[in-house]
């Protein structure tokens, strides 16, 4: 008795075959039909369905039974088991053959079936729970949307296991809250004894994709530690002949994130093999079941999501800094943490070098760094020491290791949900800065990190240009703040750009109320100016100063060239944009090695920038500008707050001037929010 898909019926003897169940057989009927006989029925017992194909619509077992087909009629007669077996021959198919006008068959058939079952499951409809697929062949599909099915897989974060994602060992010891974040997948063989103990059973997946995941089983022992059965190295895996049902759960977890050479998805398949009683005769596949998962992309938060913790690096030049910062944290209800302080690394490095993003399943959502150090070797990452318990951290290198390098994580921005032209971007889109065309001097995010973040696929990236700005990172310009106005027309939030000529502006409209002598920089002391490059030049100065009306113009330019890509490609109108007052100055790079300089120069904030926004919801921390003090008050300040307190905000301002420009970069770099995830599943898009 072995497993078939075409059976020839015999009038001789009953045939017995085994069957897996839900898998079809096709039956042979005229092969044995008398020649007299023209006709036939065909029943099954309550474990066995009939279909008989080819004659319009399909037929079912219980008209199968009732009915006489004509033998001369080209069909298809099919049947299959629904449950396994739990004895020999368990169930039965008979066919009985008709001479014209006679009610009495004239001859008969049988064929008796084992069933068993093979099946690989998976939480296939993204409930968080594993299901059976009713449709067998779409477990071997991944699909995107509301109506879309898959599994979904978790990379690894977890900062324990940093460096130790490749390595050959062959078993692991989980915490019960680390096993919840490994998606599950069931194996359930089922049938006679007698008939499993001659078959071999193999779970595998390709050599390429086993370098990219990790499988593990619990030890029968019961213990929280895992045997490692695929991963690196290790891409199939043979069970121990069946002396029984078999009924396993196996917990499966990504090694990495989608990228340019991997695409995600991950199957895995499980093999029932007939061994054959001769050694000179190979084993023969019986049956075969797929399923596949996509791994879960990286997703960022836009800074209009609601901060959950504020990390802080407390370097002593920056107190004043992060004691505002945590009077904010405390009124928008969000934890404060301490960073290490980090030696090997040059510049602001926790927010130009680190995005907080997360990763999600039906089952687990998990928070994590990306980091991607511009430091070429580092011992040791003192970050993720950091990190509250849950948070993981995951590591992405990059090419370039300049100080003013624009490749980093921190030379992006992530917009909130928009539509444009009837598409939806549930989940916001990533906002990058580039060159945009090639030069000796040019600065770009690498290919490699540039791939990466359009594999994730669920945020598609708009490029912008940046490589005007000293750092080169687009939060030098822009910035979103939450409205939470959705009605009719309405984005739910504002974008905030930078506009030299609104700066201008209002310097002119004080010089023309008679406040022209008024100087900038006015509480600042003259060590810090000059440490600094600043003097504390008028407004009378600073508008007949005609080279920086120039090095304005140029940057107003550079500004209106990304105003319309955010317009095109974020579907934004003049309404839903802010121009916020910000002068620049052109200058060379300052603070990085002379073997880093060079002669092109660079946009760099005048003041201290007041586009560089902490924003905790209704709660703003904006650098202080020192500016103009008119009747006692900074015009500077007094405008933004113009702009953005009808809007419902609340608007601090930092003063820590120390900290503004004593490093390539900003007082933001300072700090970096963990944000709330979007409410929106990623697995409901289609990209």
């Amino acid at each position: 008795m072995s497993f078939q898909s075409l059976i020839h019926l015999s009038r001789d003897s009953p045939e017995h075959a085994l069957c897996v169940v839900g898998k079809e057989i096709c039956l042979d009927l005229s092969g044995c039909a008398p020649q007299t006989c023209k006709s036939f029925t065909i029943s099954g017992s309550p474990g066995v369905l009939v279909n008989i194909h080819n004659t319009g619509p399909v037929i079912t077992s219980e008209e199968a039974a009732v009915n006489r087909w004509s033998l001369s009629d080209p069909m298809d007669v099919l049947v299959k088991m629904t449950s396994p077996s739990t004895v020999i021959d368990e169930e039965k198919v008979l066919v009985s053959y008709y001479q014209p006008d006679e009610e009495v068959p004239m001859a008969t058939a049988e064929l008796y079936l084992t069933g068993v079952a093979v099946s690989l499951d998976v939480d296939i409809y993204r409930s968080g729970q594993v299901e059976m697929a009713s449709d067998k062949q779409a477990k071997k599909n991944w699909v995107w949307g509301p109506k879309g099915w898959g599994a979904i897989l978790l990379v690894n974060c977890s900062p324990t296991d940093m460096g130790h994602l490749i390595d050959r060992k062959t078993s692991k010891m989980f915490f019960s809250e680390e096993i919840k974040s490994l998606s599950q997948m069931t194996l359930n063989v089922q049938g006679p004894s007698c008939v499993l103990k001659n078959h071999q059973l193999i779970l595998y997946t390709s050599e390429e994709e086993s370098e990219k995941t990790r499988v593990y089983r619990p030890q029968d022992d019961g213990s929280s530690t895992f045997e490692l059965v695929l991963g690196p190295g290790q891409h199939t895996y043979t069970f121990v002949p069946l002396e029984s049902h078999l009924k396993e759960t196996f917990y499966v977890e990504a090694l990495e994130f989608p990228s340019a050479d991997f695409f995600g998805l991950i199957s895995y398949t499980v093999s029932l093999v007939e061994e054959s009683q001769d050694p000179l005769i190979p084993e023969t596949l019986v049956h075969k079941d797929t399923v596949v998962f996509r791994v879960a992309p990286c997703i960022f938060t836009p800074s209009t999501q609601m901060p959950l913790e504020v990390y802080l690096c407390r370097e002593l030049q920056v107190q004043g800094f992060v004691s505002t910062v945590m009077e904010l944290s405390e009124k928008s209800n969000s934890q404060v943490a301490s960073v290490y302080e980090d030696p090997s690394r040059l510049g602001r490095w926790l927010q130009d070098e680190m995005a907080f993003c997360y990763t999600q399943a039906p089952h687990k959502t998990v928070s994590l760094v990306l980091d991607t150090p511009r430091v070429l070797k580092l011992e040791d990452f003192p970050m993720k020491y950091s990190l509250s318990p849950g948070v993981g951290y995951v590591i992405r290198c990059t090419k370039d290791h300049r100080v003013a390098s624009m490749d980093s994580i921190g030379n992006l921005m992530v917009s909130p949900p928009v539509k444009v032209e009837g598409k939806d971007y549930p989940l916001g889109r990533v906002l990058i800065g580039s060159s945009f065309y090639p030069s000796k001097e040019g600065r770009a995010m690498s290919k490699a990190l540039r791939d990466f973040l359009y594999a994730q696929q669920v945020q598609a990236p708009v490029e912008l240009f940046s490589d005007w700005l000293m750092t080169g990172h687009v939060d030098e310009f822009m910035c979103f703040v939450p409205t939470h106005d959705k009605s009719e027309g309405e984005k739910g939030f504002q974008l905030l750009l930078a506009s030299p000529s609104a700066c201008y502006k209002l310097f002119q409209e004080k010089q023309r109320e008679g406040y022209g002598d008024m100087p900038l920089f006015e509480e600042v002391r003259e060590d810090q100016l000059l440490s600094n490059g600043r003097e504390a030049n008028t407004i009378n100065q600073l508008l007949a100063d005609e080279n920086m009306r120039k090095q304005n113009a140029y940057v107003e330019k550079c500004v209106n060239l990304n105003r319309d890509i955010l317009k095109r490609e974020l579907g934004l109108v003049e309404k839903d944009i802010i121009d916020v007052p910000q002068l620049f100055c052109l200058e060379q790079l300052t603070n990085v090695p002379s073997s880093q300089r060079t002669e092109k120069l660079y946009a760099r904030p005048y003041f201290p920038n007041l586009l560089q926004v902490i924003v905790m919801g209704k709660n703003l921390g904006i650098p202080k500008p020192f500016g103009p003090q008119i009747k006692g008050t900074c015009c500077l300040e007094e405008k933004i707050c113009q702009l953005l307190e009808p809007l419902g905000f609340k608007c601090t301002f930092i003063n820590d001037f120390d900290c503004y420009l004593t490093e390539v970069g900003d007082f933001c770099a300072c700090a970096n929010i963990r944000r709330v995830p979007f409410p929106f599943k990623w697995w409901r898009m289609v990209p």
